[in-house]
């Protein structure tokens, strides 16, 4: 039944019952502070009365009386009515010889049962009283007995109403503890339930929707911000899964366009083996280019989700170099490009091998793509600040100042009649780029129009 209550309710019953808790034990502090009190003080009032006749007898020169003169003349013993005093007087033989004028009826009689100055409870006249007893004694001889009696009924009056009001009062106090408990928690919740309100409103089509920030910097605001940076972060992921799905169907449907076309034009007709042999190897250029663009495209993927199992590990730089040039020795031969290496010290640095692999190829790459006929790239390396730097550089139709700027984005291409019959993808400069932040190798890019290009890559050294 609680768990069905709103969240208001439930803080609302939860102060509640903390608040009446507490409510209940300063109720009984009180109750019991009073009633101690109360009893004190009656028992201070019966005291100072057994004392005052015990010291008149006890110094008295010759006992003639056993109370001073004007003793009954005072108030508390001839009104019954307010706070009243009750005496007795017995002689030697518990004879009454005096008694105060409010006991008009009975008397107070002495107690054999009860021990002397220790007081106890009796009724007298349907009135309770606290009586105490003691003996007179005169020149060290017992001549008398006292009795004295304090009514308790007003004292018993007043903690009656205040036990009654107390129990008026507690009920009524839990019920306004409530309502109020329950406006706090209202307004305490309106944050919460604008979270709720701003959170259905977030939809796949409408990750832009955040959450207004609370004023007070509290769980509230704490939670307000984990939310919004939750939903940043989904943003972010969706209009990468997005981008990524436009971009792959734009890349990968020129090539299947172009082997589609190929192929339809090779079963219009009969055609000579030379004819069939150059479709062909042209169908099987595009499928190169597909397989290099899906490649791409799942290096791509995997950088940008974070699913790069990074590790890593020791290796030699101008090994690693080598071994790339090697890989793309066929497509250098294509072209007829020489390859300076002669300048590339040997030296083993601490990174990611596999990805400062991708980076080199795809540098190399770009450099064989936009270097003329029979071009030249020269790589090299210096040391500067425990810092290794390598260059690539070619010869090549070189990049314009504006385009530098945007070579380094995806699918970015120069638009230039030169490069028109350049085969690429414009991902290779833009996956290297990420790869090199992620692996913390600096890139930087120098480019002039019709010289040529050069790409610096540094990385940490011990």
């Amino acid at each position: 039944m609680f768990k069905n209550l709103s969240l208001k309710n439930r803080i609302a019953l939860f102060y509640s019952f903390t608040f009446s808790i507490v409510l209940l034990v300063i109720f009984a502090f009180i109750y019991y502070t009073v009633n101690y009190g109360i009893n004190k003080t009656l028992y201070e009032i019966l005291k100072e009365e057994t004392d005052h006749h015990f010291d008149y007898v006890l110094h008295e020169p010759t006992l003639e009386h056993y109370v001073h003169p004007h003793e009954w003349d005072e108030v508390e013993h001839t009104d019954v009515a307010l706070n009243p005093v009750f005496i007795a007087i017995y002689n030697q033989e518990f004879q009454l010889v005096e008694n105060s004028p409010n006991l008009v009826q009975n008397k107070l009689e002495w107690n054999k049962n009860q021990k002397e100055n220790t007081p106890y409870l009796a009724n007298y006249n349907t009135v309770e009283l606290l009586i105490s007893q003691t003996k007179l004694i005169h020149h060290g001889d017992v001549v008398g007995y006292l009795v004295v009696g304090v009514s308790t009924k007003h004292n018993q009056l007043a903690l009656g109403y205040l036990k009654t009001g107390l129990m008026i009062l507690f009920p009524i106090s839990v019920v306004m503890i409530f309502i109020f408990a329950r406006l706090i928690a209202g307004q305490s919740t309106k944050p919460v339930f604008s979270i709720i309100k701003t959170a259905k409103k977030i939809t796949e089509n409408n990750l832009s929707e955040r959450i207004t920030l609370p004023k007070n910097k509290d769980e509230l605001y704490l939670l307000s911000i984990t939310i919004n940076s939750l939903v940043g972060r989904l943003e972010t992921q969706l209009q990468k899964a997005k981008q990524f799905s436009a971009d792959a169907s734009h890349e990968l449907r020129t090539p299947l366009a172009v082997v589609k076309g190929t192929l339809e034009i090779l079963i219009r007709k009969k055609r000579t083996i030379e004819e069939y042999n150059e479709k062909i190897n042209y169908t099987l250029k595009q499928v190169e280019r597909l397989e290099r663009l899906v490649e791409q495209f799942l290096v791509l993927s995997r950088v940008e989700n974070n699913s790069i199992e990074l590790k890593p590990s020791t290796f030699e730089i101008k090994k690693e170099v080598l071994n790339s040039i090697e890989r793309f020795q066929v497509l250098l031969e294509e072209k007829q490009i020489s390859v300076f290496t002669s300048d590339i010290c040997t030296h083993t640095t601490e990174n990611f091998k596999e990805l400062f692999e991708i980076i080199i190829d795809n540098i190399l790459s770009n450099a064989i793509k936009y270097s003329n006929f029979k071009g030249k790239i020269t790589v090299s390396s210096f040391i500067k600040n425990n810092i290794y730097f390598l260059s690539f550089q070619d010869n090549g139709i070189g990049i314009d100042e504006k385009e530098l700027q945007m070579i380094q984005n995806r699918f970015y291409r120069i638009d230039d009649n030169n490069s028109a019959d350049t085969i690429g993808s414009g991902l290779g400069l833009n996956i290297a780029t990420q790869l090199a932040d992620i692996s913390d190798i600096q890139l930087k890019i120098e480019s002039q129009k019709k010289i040529g290009t050069v790409i610096f890559i540094g990385l940490k050294i011990k």
